[in-house]
């Protein structure tokens, strides 16, 4: 068993064999994330250690001829591999935390999803109803306007008209016009 093995708690789902459908349960996504990040934790020490002989051992090495900043030059070429060994690893972990906070906002979201859903068909419904009683209220007083308060609905349906034809807009326009308004 190697160091990396004894550090870090293997979970069933890290097995070769994996059931990765489990990961579904927030439980055990959470103990499956945190054993990654204890695995990156421990392969970003890993990485800083050889960063660090690296730095030592191939900055030290001075040539006949070289410069002072030299040395340093060369061994950036090499370091640079190292460091982004070191930042791939800090990034994979942090997307494993990630990974288990936004599981959790996305659970706690599709829970209250179906309460968001009747709320909102609740306040559309009490729209429609107040959108109705309003319009039914507005044509119930156009009506009432159109029919003479004196005359009973069934009298002024047999009452014969006097002559007197339904004034419209055009009428109302070509009597403003003679006036000279």
């Amino acid at each position: 068993m190697n160091r990396r093995e004894a550090d870090a708690p293997a979970t069933p789902v890290n097995s070769a064999a994996a059931d990765y459908g489990r990961l579904l349960d927030l439980d055990v996504l959470s103990q499956w994330t945190l054993d990654r990040q204890r695995a990156h934790a421990v392969d970003t020490s890993g990485y800083e250690s050889a960063l660090a002989v690296f730095q030592t051992a191939l900055r030290s090495q001075v040539v006949d001829g070289d410069g002072r900043l030299s040395a340093p030059r060369r061994a950036r070429k090499v370091e640079r591999h190292l460091k982004a060994l070191v930042k791939a690893s800090r990034k994979a972990e942090a997307a494993a935390e990630q990974l288990r906070l936004t599981y959790a906002a996305h659970q706690a979201h599709v829970t209250a999803l179906p309460g968001q859903r009747e709320a909102k068909a609740a306040r559309k419904a009490g729209r429609r109803d107040a959108l109705t009683n309003v319009t039914h209220k507005s044509l119930h007083k156009t009506a009432s306007a159109f029919t003479p308060a004196s005359v009973e609905p069934s009298a002024a349906a047999t009452e014969q008209p006097t002559g007197t034809a339904a004034r419209g807009i055009a009428d109302l326009w070509s009597n403003q016009q003679r006036r000279g308004a």
